[in-house]
């Protein structure tokens, strides 16, 4: 049976180069061995680990105070790419916003806007993403191409993994960390069914494959930005297993101090 691509949730099959004695290699066949091996890894890492921040890349006010920086780590982007910052990052700047009238005190905690209301106004607000990009270097000489090449005898022999950060207008909602599988848990045990029903859905599939850091507050043309006007709560990470053992000591530790307590 032959498979090809699924147009629906965009699943792709995979093929690799088939090598034989006698065979002319050219760039096409290398390139093709590389893309093989690079689009699985995407595809495990997009599918199984999922996305987000894997480590490092906190959002901290930048040197002139109307700018932020983001300090080092990793982060797996929506299409399944790693994303690595491996220093501090250059500041990027956050316009600011007019003065803001005095009527209420300004939050400490940019959490409490969520209950004073004033998350509706998405002017105040702006987010900071984290993109995959990558860029062509370390030219060389090449020795192929006749007159008409356009190459000027030089080519670039590597490809560099980079990333870009852009200041999108508005906030992002705060992640979600209700159960989305309905009716998972039915007494003291899982409903084994609901599990495959929720992974028979289509993979997941999107248009933006970067990744959100941080909410950040714009601060007034008269005053500062500072750490309480970042919040990185809205970040999506990755569970990776080392944090999801983590989570499984805390969720037991809580249950036990409960049954302590009413014993």
């Amino acid at each position: 049976m032959n498979y090809s691509t699924d147009e629906a949730n965009g699943v792709k099959s995979f093929t690799r180069p088939r090598y034989f004695y006698g065979q002319l290699l050219d760039v096409r066949h290398f390139e093709s061995e590389q893309n093989y091996f690079r689009r699985k890894l995407h595809l495990l890492n997009q599918i199984v680990s999922g996305f987000g921040v894997v480590c490092g890349l906190d959002v901290k006010p930048g040197p002139d105070d109307h700018s932020v920086i983001v300090e080092p780590g990793v982060a797996l982007d929506k299409c399944g790419r790693e994303i690595v910052v491996p220093c501090r990052s250059k500041k990027v700047p956050i316009e600011s916003m007019p003065p803001v009238p005095p009527q209420t005190p300004k939050p400490t905690d940019p959490r409490q806007y969520e209950q004073s209301g004033d998350h509706c106004d998405d002017d105040t607000w702006v987010h900071l993403v984290i993109c995959y990009s990558e860029c062509q270097t370390d030219p060389e000489p090449t020795f192929s191409g006749g007159c008409d090449s356009q190459s000027n005898g030089c080519s670039h022999g590597a490809v560099r993994e980079m990333y870009e950060l852009k200041i999108v207008p508005g906030r992002v909602p705060p992640i979600i960390v209700d159960c989305t599988i309905p009716n998972l848990i039915k007494g003291n045990k899982v409903d084994y069914c609901a599990l495959a029903q929720w992974v028979s859905e289509p993979c997941d599939q999107f248009n933006d494959c970067c990744i959100t850091l941080a909410n950040v507050r714009r601060p007034p043309s008269d005053g500062v930005l500072d750490q309480n006007d970042i919040d990185i709560c809205v970040r999506p990470i990755v569970f990776s297993l080392d944090l999801l053992w983590e989570l499984v000591l805390g969720l037991t530790h809580e249950t036990s101090s409960r049954r302590s307590a009413k014993g």
